[in-house]
């Protein structure tokens, strides 16, 4: 029976959080270039890319490295899909779902070992009725944020189980880290501090009075935690160094001026308890058309656990390591919506690296997730099953009533493939000038859409044979009667190689608009442009690739030591 009550409280949730997504129509939002992304990560897998990093039809045709910089994991996902034939609009809308469902799951099992299982429901329901999940999946149309929104709880889930020593701990931390990193790299930098903060004060709530145990186990606990975040980045670093290291060679810079600028998009506390909804963006002030509201019964299971805190610690005397490790949580909530808060300014003055996240109240998919653990901390505080039964089922009801209608679309588009497609020669035209962002700093500011291939000098004869014409890869025979300059219109990038006749050669970024110029000599010759690796690149990927066996090692060992630890503590 609570099996079946479960699953349908689950399926309600799921319900209300994506009935928009089970409609025939689709929607618009901010971000609407999700359908070519999929359809460029396809590309760029089938023309043997591993791993994609250049779309050949992004950047107005002459390509750019866009997997180089936007995270790849949801795109690699909706690419799958895709290649089963699926349509482009199901595909989104999966990847929608798969994010909601992700969510609910991760939160409740971090939540049930958290509070139990009352108290993790409330987690659960507050953190995936988060009105600002609604903001990333029907306003802003951020995919990649929702995807990272839904690994957060899995991570949390993940260090808890390892300070635990629960045998999969280790896989869920790791496979949590690695959906956000290869998710959303903004939400990383955010996120990764904060869950650091968030293993150590949970370390230090389990020590429980009456119980010995080793310094050494316990430093252990940490040290696994640790490797699990070193093991993270490592089998990431094919995307993680390259984004970092290489973005200087692209027009990213464009992306943190003006309108873009952090210093624009500061809030103000009130709109944390300002229920007014938009579709609009975001702007200077508090007047702005979109919402950061923290939701009604959200705030109400806040106030519900200072309540409940606060008689908990009249009732026991003392500040136990389970208040403490509360107000922990607190301390966190309150320092991730500080940063989304003008006062905050003189922080992301200080920092650079903070001032790529443009928009400060992107922190709150990280007050979002806190602020749902402090609802369920409130209601597992309360003295009597009973009692947390009732507040609890109180508590979930409200935020359904009160959030559920956040959760759906301003308009459904008549025909979704105005804005939502895969063909190569619209995505050249149409979608190029919404995402310009990772265009090559070589190429011109003024960019036609490309129509051929390749140019040769006026006068010549275009002798010229095309044998391979991949996203990454182009050969070609030529047959000049005299030396000439083969103009092949590709965006030039660190990495492009020339090859004529297997021999390499160098090139140029001087043609039409900063295309690869190569001088070809007359006769009949081979001409290979391909991508290849540059150092950073080269490094990042044996780096990746060095730690496949050593997950498999780490985990083996983990488990052994877990299952060491359970035999000794039975003793």
């Amino acid at each position: 029976m609570k099996t079946l009550l479960f699953s349908l409280s689950a399926a309600l949730l799921i319900l209300a959080t994506s009935w928009a997504l089970l409609q025939p129509s689709f929607f618009h939002v901010h971000d609407y270039t999700h359908a070519a992304r999929v359809a460029e990560m396809l590309r760029g897998l089938q023309d043997g890319q591993l791993p994609v990093r250049w779309s050949a039809n992004l950047g107005y045709g002459y390509g750019m490295p866009l997997f180089e910089f936007y995270a790849p994991l949801p795109f690699v996902v909706g690419a799958a899909l895709l290649w089963l034939r699926l349509d482009i609009v199901l595909v989104l809308k999966l990847l929608y779902l798969l994010s909601n469902v992700g969510t609910l799951l991760g939160a409740y099992l971090l939540g049930k070992r958290l509070f139990g299982k009352t108290g993790g429901w409330v987690s659960a329901t507050a953190y995936t009725l988060a009105p600002y999940r609604a903001v990333n999946l029907y306003v802003r149309g951020a995919l990649s944020e929702a995807w990272a929104m839904m690994a957060l709880p899995w991570v949390l889930l993940g260090i808890v189980m390892v300070i635990r020593k629960e045998r999969a701990g280790l896989w869920i931390f790791l496979g949590g880290l690695l959906t956000l990193f290869l998710s959303h790299n903004l939400t990383t930098l955010m996120f990764v501090p904060i869950s650091g903060v968030f293993a150590v004060c949970y370390w230090l709530s389990q020590r429980r009075s009456g119980q010995k145990r080793q310094l050494q186990m316990r430093l252990n606990e940490l040290l696994n935690i640790l490797a699990g975040y070193l093991l993270a980045v490592c089998l990431s670093a094919f995307y993680i160094f390259p984004a970092l290291l290489e973005n200087q060679f692209t027009k990213i810079y464009t992306i943190f001026s003006g309108y873009f600028s952090y210093q624009n998009h500061f809030l103000y506390i009130r709109q944390f308890f300002n229920p007014k909804w938009g579709y609009g963006g975001s702007a200077w002030g508090p007047n702005d058309d979109m919402s950061y509201f923290l939701g009604y019964g959200q705030l109400i299971a806040l106030g519900l656990f200072v309540l409940s805190w606060l008689l908990t610690l009249l009732r026991q005397k003392r500040l136990t390591a389970q208040l403490s490790f509360y107000v922990s949580l607190v301390i966190l909530m309150a320092a991730s919506a500080f940063m989304t808060l003008l006062r905050s300014k003189f922080i992301w003055d200080a920092v650079p690296l903070l001032q790529t996240i443009q928009f400060p109240w992107r922190w709150l998919s990280v007050v979002s997730l806190l602020a749902a653990l402090l609802a369920g901390a409130g209601v597992a505080l309360l003295p009597r099953k009973l009692l947390r039964i009732g507040a609890g089922s109180i508590l979930v009801v409200l935020m359904v009533l009160t959030s559920w209608n956040y959760f759906r679309p301003e308009k459904y588009l008549d025909t979704p493939d105005s804005i939502y497609y895969t063909d190569p020669d619209r995505i050249r035209a149409e979608m190029s000038p919404v995402l310009p962002d990772y265009i090559p700093r070589t190429m011109s500011d003024q960019l036609e859409v490309r129509k051929e291939l390749f140019l040769v000098p006026a006068g010549t004869e275009k002798q010229v044979e095309v044998v391979v014409d991949r996203s990454s890869e182009k050969l070609f025979k030529t047959t000049f009667l005299s030396d000439i300059a083969l103009n092949v219109l590709i965006a030039d990038y660190p990495g492009w190689t020339v090859q004529i006749d297997g021999q390499p050669t160098e090139h140029t970024a001087k043609g039409q608009f900063g295309t690869i110029l190569i001088d070809v000599p007359g006769g009949e010759h081979w001409v290979s442009v391909y991508l290849g690796s540059t150092p950073v690149r080269m490094i990042s990927d044996s780096i990746s690739l060095l730690s496949l066996p050593i997950l498999f090692g780490v985990a083996t060992y983990a488990s052994l030591s877990g299952h060491r630890a359970r035999r000794s503590s039975r003793d």
